[in-house]
């Protein structure tokens, strides 16, 4: 691919508290995107972080031209729209910066994407790391399946990488982690063919996730708001 061009891709990651792997997470994915010659852009976006990652970033940005950095308020979904806003690529993808997510497998799902056998890619975990956790994904998804008509099996797994036409403009209406849920609703309410490739998922080297009973409460509950409250009505006002 040419050199210097505008970016095929725009990788947004969710940064809070990881100071200890935001360097490494960003020679991984610059490593991947160098060596399928994918021209790209990576956008940090933290908030909420009690630890030193606001002032690494800001420094990764001052050394690599190929880094934005954004601060925005705590919650997945603001971090999330504030990306979208800054990109400038085709293809719009999203990940967390703990080490979890696996951004060796973009390559495979942009080649997906500009050989229209999908419009929209997501990562699919084929084990989960504790059977607590299995059991609670199993039971939200076979609701959002349910209740939305949607046939996935990890709606919350990333990467993600769908079109960005998909959200450009957009406002998303979610602030928390219930945003994998809207943004899936949006391609799936525009017939966006979305494809599952299965990702194992790594363990996290650093930091503390911030996902815990009250957060997956909170979830279950902004599926019956999609379905029948007051995110419902926002989300088909902003798809008119």
């Amino acid at each position: 691919m040419i050199k210097n061009t505008s970016p095929l891709v725009s990788l947004a990651l969710n940064v809070y508290n990881e100071e200890k792997n935001i360097d490494k997470i960003y020679k991984e994915c610059k490593s991947v995107f160098k060596k399928a010659k994918i021209p790209y852009e990576i956008i940090f976006i933290e908030g909420g972080s009690s630890d030193n990652s606001w002032k690494i970033l800001q420094n990764l940005a001052k050394n690599n031209k190929d880094v934005k950095v954004i601060q925005a308020e705590m919650g997945p979904g603001q971090k999330i729209n504030a990306g979208i806003k800054a990109a400038k690529g085709k293809y719009f993808g999203y990940m967390c910066s703990d080490g979890q997510d696996n951004p060796n497998v973009i390559p495979q799902f942009i080649k997906l994407l500009e050989e229209k056998k999908a419009d929209f890619v997501k990562g699919r975990r084929v084990e989960r790391d504790c059977w607590q956790r299995k059991f609670i994904s199993r039971v939200y998804n076979r609701l959002a399946g349910i209740l939305f008509g949607l046939n996935l099996t990890d709606i919350n797994m990333h990467p993600k990488v769908f079109r960005r036409e998909l959200v450009k403009g957009v406002n998303l209406i979610s602030r928390c982690e219930s945003v994998d849920l809207e943004i899936v609703l949006r391609a799936h309410k525009k017939g966006y063919k979305i494809v599952e490739i299965p990702v194992r998922e790594r363990m996290r080297k650093g930091g503390k996730s911030s996902v815990n009973i009250k957060v997956a409460l909170k979830m279950f509950l902004d599926i019956l708001s999609y379905k029948w409250g007051s995110k419902n009505k926002a989300l088909r006002g902003s798809m008119k």
